[in-house]
């Protein structure tokens, strides 16, 4: 519950409508806001299930790759230990430089049936098969890398569609919070009489609305405005408050200070502006309560408020 000492102020609907006040177009706009945003996240889902599909590609290469590079790893050890086992025969047997019986080289061709055959082609065979298998290790190992790198950054891409996509759902949200306000006061001023006091609730009927072709006053304690679209006639016609220029620069300064006005555009707050109008409370009056419809939005330009808790 607030109270306030001297005066408090409120905000009348733009034309085209505010998250704060009624207005033909408001809903429209932001149900319209709210399609589109919801549109993006289911984008982005597709987007990231499309990522997900790649980096499932990408794991099987990557252990394709891995597999091939074992593979090899084990041809390289079989010929290392050939060569091993090649070079201890030819050390016990220095006199004896043929090939020995049943040696097959790995890919090669086999000693003959004499046993006989070039020591020196066999040992460039070898060698020149173990160079090749290195150098394919080094290619596949620089595959690995590369598709490392590539896991990587489909993993922060990801990371980074989620943390969009909880980003839209958070818009979602403050647009359901924005729409649910507005679409009870509509319901509930077709419901309620035609007069001005009848659907202002939470607020004593103390307000004096002024003349709209009344001059402005060089002080006065506070501007209030709350939806006034019955009052504007059938055409919509917005009713313009004259006021001062700070008073006009304290409620767009309260407007772009409010989360969920300050993205308007700027004809918009200067309706809202426009429509403005002060009402003076005496000190210790009710200005709302909780459990009020949230279709008056208030700024204080003179005095002070209390809110207290209710009994």
């Amino acid at each position: 519950m607030a109270s306030s000492k001297s005066a408090t102020a409120g905000l009348a609907g733009s034309k085209n409508g505010t998250p704060a006040a009624t207005g033909k177009n408001n809903g429209s706009q932001v149900k319209v806001d709210h399609r589109a945003i919801e549109d993006t996240v289911l984008s982005l889902r597709r987007e990231l299930r499309e990522v997900y599909e790649t980096l499932r590609e990408k794991n099987e290469q990557l252990v394709d790759l891995e597999k091939d590079v074992r593979d090899r790893d084990i041809s390289i050890r079989y010929l290392n230990n050939e060569y091993r086992k090649l070079k201890e025969y030819y050390q016990s047997n220095k006199s004896d430089l043929s090939v020995p019986p049943n040696f097959k080289l790995n890919g090669g061709g086999k000693a003959d049936e004499n046993g006989t055959g070039n020591l020196e082609d066999l040992l460039q065979k070898l060698q020149k098969e173990v160079k090749e298998k290195d150098l394919q290790i080094r290619e596949l190992n620089q595959k690995v890398i590369r598709l490392s790198n590539n896991l990587i950054y489909v993993q922060k891409e990801s990371l980074s569609k989620d943390d969009r996509i909880d980003e839209l759902q958070n818009e979602i949200d403050k647009f359901r919070q924005v729409v649910r306000p507005i679409t009870k006061a509509l319901i509930e001023k077709r419901c309620s009489e035609d007069t001005f006091d009848a659907w202002s609730p939470g607020v004593e009927n103390t307000r004096v609305l002024p003349p709209v072709n009344a001059e402005p006053r060089m002080k006065r304690q506070a501007i209030s405005a709350e939806p006034l679209s019955s009052l504007a006639g059938m055409q919509g016609d917005l009713i313009k408050i004259p006021k001062t220029s700070l008073s006009r620069e304290i409620i767009k300064s309260a407007i772009l200070d409010n989360d969920f006005m300050k993205n308007l555009e700027m004809t918009q707050i200067r309706e809202i502006v426009d429509c403005m109008y002060p009402v003076q409370y005496g000190a210790g009056s009710l200005i709302i309560k909780e459990g009020d419809v949230g279709s008056i939005v208030y700024v204080m330009e003179v005095g002070e408020e209390a809110v207290k808790k209710a009994p």
